[in-house]
């Protein structure tokens, strides 16, 4: 069959390179050390559910809760080298409820942010289309004192 105009794939069309990154890193973190590959499994939950809601083509949503849900990834997994990286340490890891609130709380901090982020730069642009019109203004009144009232009267 030929490709027609509508038949050709597009950019997205295909496999999906980050996801296949993802599943070796993850294969070989279970390969090679279980015990960390399940903290990460368990911790980047919400990182997952980000990545299936987020319906953006730039993932903003995604990259904003991975990246913070990845920093709070930064105690547990300290803790668990400090109690030896065995399989026992992922299950005291993920026992203990302050670790539950590093992991979960920092990537709720990523979901506010991506909330947030567009009433902070409504703001941002509002003060400075202020900004902008008093500076209009003045240049304005210095044209008007400059070349008399009848400046800019059609």
């Amino acid at each position: 069959m030929a490709r027609g105009k509508g038949t050709s794939r597009g950019r997205n069309a295909g496999v999906s390179w980050p996801w296949v990154i993802v599943v070796f890193v993850a294969a070989f973190l279970a390969a090679t050390a279980l015990p960390f590959c399940a903290l990460f499994v368990v911790g980047m939950v919400p990182s997952a559910v980000a990545a299936v809601i987020d319906r953006h083509r730039d993932r903003y949503l995604t990259a904003a809760v991975a990246l913070l849900n990845l920093a709070g990834m930064v105690i547990p997994t300290l803790t668990l080298l400090k109690l030896g990286a065995s399989l026992a340490g992922a299950l005291q890891v993920l026992g203990d409820p302050r670790n539950w609130l590093i992991i979960y709380s920092t990537a709720g901090v990523g979901w506010m942010l991506h909330a947030g982020m567009p009433a902070l730069a409504r703001v941002i642009v509002d003060l400075r289309a202020e900004r902008e019109e008093r500076r209009l203004e003045r240049r304005a009144e210095q044209l008007t004192e400059e070349w008399g009232a009848g400046v800019g009267r059609g």
